[in-house]
């Protein structure tokens, strides 16, 4: 297809006219673009409102500053994706893999939301700091069990998403000191 050639392009200009093709044709909220190859794209500064990406592989995508509200990214695969300054409100980020993306200073992005991805390990998280494991992701623990690492220990977890022992403990609701009494 025509449109997914000139989404492909490295020319964001030529990138963002085929967004609106797809928009005035119905075809970016209504599937069309299931389980399309998109990696490296550059979507900068694009209007993805409402749109329908759910299996969409959009890995090292380059999706800074776009508008990804309501956006269907369930199951999206957005790992090393930069989405820098992005707008993810009402976006469904169910089951969505953000291995590594940089969410650095994201819009309207919820706890709620985050919660439902399915990894986030070694995010950018929009305050800046990386991910430290306070949702208990499935895929983060699939990764971490992939790499040998004992889930059941805090400070192994600690090291596995590269925070310090606190960090990640407040993460996980618990206090430091009740660590410390328990030990």
């Amino acid at each position: 297809m025509e449109l997914i050639r000139k989404l492909r392009s490295p020319e964001n200009k030529r990138v963002l006219q085929a967004i609106e093709e797809l928009r005035v044709r119905g075809w970016l909220e209504d599937g069309s673009l299931d389980g399309v190859l998109l990696c490296h794209v550059h979507m900068e500064r694009a209007d993805l409102f409402n749109a329908n990406l759910c299996n969409v592989d959009l890995h090292q995508a380059h999706l800074e500053y776009a508008n990804l509200s309501m956006a269907n990214l369930k199951k999206v695969k957005l790992s090393r994706a930069n989405l820098q300054g992005a707008n993810l409100s009402g976006a469904d980020l169910r089951e969505t893999d953000l291995f590594k993306a940089n969410l650095k200073d994201a819009l309207n992005l919820t706890d709620d939301q985050l919660s439902q991805a399915k990894r986030i390990y070694g995010a950018v998280m929009p305050d800046g700091t990386t991910y430290d494991g306070r949702y208990n992701l499935e895929g983060d623990f699939e990764f971490a069990k992939w790499g040998q690492v004992d889930t059941d220990d805090p400070k192994a977890m600690a090291y596995f998403y590269g925070v310090s022992l606190e960090t990640y403990l407040r993460g996980q609701g618990i206090k430091v000191e009740e660590t410390i009494e328990a030990e």
